[in-house]
């Protein structure tokens, strides 16, 4: 596999076609990446969920209290 030093000298003789068309590759590959990503945290957290781990707050109040017991480490 090539190293990224290599790629970026590859990348210093293609046309100007070419690296606008290796930046839609690169952008399709980030968006993959992200997807990814944010599949996995939406499974993590519906798991946790599923455990009890999370926690419910509906109201500005119950944020408030939620917040500040985190705040002054109360349990």
């Amino acid at each position: 596999m090539a190293t990224f030093a290599e790629i970026v000298d590859k990348v210093d003789a293609l046309t100007k076609d070419e690296v606008e068309e290796l930046k839609k590759i690169v952008e399709l590959k980030w968006i993959e990446i992200r997807r990814k990503e944010i599949l996995e945290a939406a499974r993590e957290g519906r798991k946790e969920h599923l455990e009890g781990k999370t926690v419910v707050l509906s109201t500005p109040d119950e944020i408030k209290s939620y917040f500040l017991k985190l705040v002054t480490d109360e349990d």
